[in-house]
């Protein structure tokens, strides 16, 4: 019998509410059509769906992303297998068999840097399997919490020869599509003319067709461009489509 796969989320604090949940979730649902089980590793459930198992998130002096880390724990809440895990600000607009299909113990993006770094907006591994991340982690906390600018540096710093998904398939809005404003509109400041521009039509951003899923890192976040633009950042007519 083929084991359910884990699909993990972290929702910390007030950052997100509760529907960036539900949301991933229904999207998950949509697009995996391998068996999976859903959990939401958060201080709460409060609004979640009953389908969306809570992990209870045990409080510290760690903030925001930190709490990622804790993923890698060797015994993490008794999970078994691959854990599956997706930040809150994606959005899935295809079919996503590869993430569970992949070969590889530990998978993760290339984050979309000059410098080569990993990014954890997406990543597979198999539960316990990596706890020297969490536990060097905790050895050096100090050190990493002054050293590195979050997570995903430690993680690239304990793992440098991860797998990758695809580039065409999981994605950066504001890296890998064409999401940028002209810019020039900004530099003209013009502001009669930066309205009527980003009416158009045309004035949004579009998906080619392999890509699967669209990581929203940093601002804007999904919300932010499903109906205008946001600053330099054109509108993402395609969340509405799928973010929900």
């Amino acid at each position: 019998m083929q084991k359910s796969l884990n699909v993990v989320c972290l929702k910390w604090g007030d950052r997100y509410p509760a529907k960036y949940v539900n949301r991933l979730y229904r999207m998950v649902n949509r697009h995996l059509t391998k068996p999976f089980k859903f959990y939401c590793l958060t201080e709460s459930k409060e609004g979640l769906l009953p389908d969306i198992h809570h992990l209870p998130l045990e409080t510290s002096d760690l903030i925001g992303w930190w709490y990622k880390l804790s993923l890698f724990k060797k015994d993490f809440y008794g999970l078994e297998g691959d854990i599956l895990y997706f930040d809150l600000d994606v959005v899935i607009v295809n079919n996503i068999d590869f993430l569970a299909e992949q070969p590889g113990t530990f998978l993760i993006c290339i984050d979309w840097t000059i410098e080569l770094m990993w990014n954890s907006s997406v990543m597979r591994f198999q539960a316990g399997q990596h706890s020297e991340i969490w536990e060097s982690f905790l050895e050096n906390k100090e050190r990493v919490l002054n050293d590195y600018n979050g997570d995903q540096e430690w993680i690239f710093k304990c793992v440098p020869s991860a797998g990758n998904w695809p580039v065409e398939k999981v994605v950066s809005y504001k890296k890998s599509l064409k999401s940028k404003a002209y810019p020039i509109i900004d530099k003209l400041k013009l502001p009669e003319l930066e309205s009527r521009l980003r009416a158009l039509k045309w004035f949004d951003t579009k998906l080619p067709p392999a890509v699967a899923v669209v990581v929203f890192h940093g601002k804007p976040d999904p919300e932010d461009v499903a109906n205008k633009p946001y600053g330099r950042w054109k509108r993402a007519s395609f969340v509405n489509r799928y973010w929900c």
